[in-house]
């Protein structure tokens, strides 16, 4: 029975993992085509020197494929994507798998911290606001979450640079290394690769802080007003026994599958935040392949992060069907 349970649930995350497979690439197809009828996208308005020869040109276009009709090179991008070949990079001159590995290492450092501290803080706080239910400590720390949940994270970077950055001098308000990182010791670099991260990694992480902690206070809520709490309760239980194994398993079980949705927002949707920290991540190649037109890149990331979206997703569904045994699926 337990084998037959176990293939049900590996055959539904295969579906849903070819499944979104498909739309992966249906995004990608829809961008593709939509890069290359925008007003003003021509390859030799931006890449090409005015000066350069109509044959220059052609000779040009003609190595990038850019000479033939766009449903032959939709083809022919396809076939390269199956190979893993996601093309070349207009503007940086090298392999889209390149420049998207190069940033994903500067987003992974500022994304991961962001992820722990707002997973961390948020289901602690909530847990603390549930158990203040009523008080006034509740009514503050709810209030906090509205807020600090509609904070811009624009405004909330700006804000954190003038003050710790150039204000009290705390922390340094751009990039992820100073200039003699290279000279530093072993415990040098990592001191400053964290001095570095804390500010972007606070102000990616602040929003869904925020929104996790109200999830994880409503959901606990929740739980404590079930019967099966007040039976406990009632066959004289102690509050610490109540609270480990009935309340907080159960009110934590929703909360896992915020992880695989807030999954790729830390992994490629922090496009602000690199931007205001001019972090070169994953956010911030994607504002320069767009601006700069460069549609190998931009289809290569648009793939990337779609592929980040499948995961996420995925791993929520595989963390649910684990710690909820009451899943059953047909």
């Amino acid at each position: 029975m337990g084998i037959k349970i176990a293939l049900k649930k590996m055959s539904f995350i295969l579906k849903r993992f070819v499944n979104s497979i498909f739309l992966s690439f249906g995004i990608a197809t829809v961008v593709f085509f939509l890069l290359r009828i925008l007003p003003s996208a021509s390859f030799s308005d931006v890449y090409l020197n005015p000066r350069l020869s109509e044959e220059a040109i052609q000779k040009i276009k003609s190595a990038y494929g850019l000479d033939k009709p766009v449903l032959i090179q939709f083809l022919n991008w396809l076939k390269e994507i199956i190979t893993g070949n996601f093309g070349f990079s207009f503007i940086y001159r090298k392999p889209v798998i390149n420049c998207i590995g190069e940033a994903l290492t500067s987003t992974l450092i500022v994304g991961i911290p962001a992820l722990i501290y707002s997973f961390s803080v948020g289901i602690f706080v909530g847990i603390q606001s549930a158990k203040a239910q009523g008080k006034l400590l509740d009514r503050i720390m709810y209030s906090s979450f509205l807020v600090l949940y509609s904070i811009p994270s624009f405004w909330l970077g700006i804000i954190l640079i003038l003050l710790f950055s150039y204000t009290f001098r705390v922390f340094p308000p751009s990039g992820l290394h100073s200039f003699n990182f290279s000279e530093m010791s072993f415990v040098g670099k990592i001191y400053d690769t964290a001095i570095h991260i804390f500010l972007p990694a606070f102000t990616l992480g602040t929003a869904p802080m925020a929104a996790i902690a109200r999830f994880t206070r409503n959901m606990m809520l929740r739980v404590l007003s079930q019967t099966y709490i007040k039976t406990a309760k009632a066959k004289g239980l102690d509050q610490k026994t109540i609270f480990y194994k009935h309340i907080l398993p159960n009110a934590l079980l929703p909360v896992i599958t915020l992880f695989g949705l807030y999954l790729p927002l830390f992994f490629a949707g922090s496009i602000v935040v690199e931007e205001i920290f001019s972090i070169p991540g994953i956010g911030k190649l994607t504002v320069d392949s767009i601006f700069q037109r460069d549609y190998p890149l931009t289809v290569g990331i648009t793939l990337f992060v779609s592929f980040i979206v499948i995961i996420g997703n995925l791993i929520s569904d595989i963390l649910y069907s684990i710690f909820d045994p009451r899943i059953r699926l047909k």
